[in-house]
């Protein structure tokens, strides 16, 4: 009974899956990328808690972020729209909280290939905007926020000669 329950989840979760793909592809062609950022926003959500990683006595548990945006890059990689995405590990960023970084995703389209980015925060100060006065208001929490998508030509081609020959056109984890 509990096999039948497995498979019959397992089923219902691939077709979910399926037929998410199928829509964020179908929005992609049709050149409707207010759609795509809507469905990238939702799988940033699901991953927004990054990983904890112990790094020793002194310094305890500090939560990363690295796997989750390569989670967020494999999965725009594996969609049949995308022709290429890659994140900017290897840029070089100042080392302000809260961070941020972007994934450049190569778009296949009715119209020929567009380049978008998007861009993630990562980390929340707690201050709220009040007409220019930003009190502390909440706890500065270390999740990821999706911000915004924008145009960025080239970029793809940028990172790939930041990071040399580390990282591979088409690789699919």
């Amino acid at each position: 009974m509990k096999l039948i329950i497995a498979v019959i989840t397992g089923c219902f979760f691939s077709v979910t899956a399926f037929a998410q793909n199928a829509r964020f592809c179908k929005a992609v062609e049709k050149g409707n990328f207010k759609k795509a950022e809507y469905l990238f926003k939702s799988q940033v959500k699901k991953r927004k808690k990054g990983t904890a990683c112990y790094n020793g006595a002194g310094s305890g548990y500090q939560i990363t972020h690295h796997y989750d945006l390569d989670t967020l890059t494999r999965w725009l990689k594996n969609m049949p729209c995308v022709e290429d995405a890659v994140r900017d590990k290897c840029q070089q960023k100042e080392l302000i909280y809260p961070g941020s970084s972007s994934v450049g995703v190569k778009f296949k389209t009715s119209e020929g290939i567009v380049e978008k980015c998007f861009w993630i925060q990562e980390g929340t100060t707690g201050n709220v905007n009040i007409f220019g006065w930003k009190p502390h208001i909440f706890k500065s929490r270390n999740i990821l926020r999706y911000k915004k998508m924008y145009d960025c030509k080239g970029f793809i081609e940028l990172q790939r000669q930041n990071c040399g020959d580390t990282i591979q056109s088409k690789t699919v984890f």
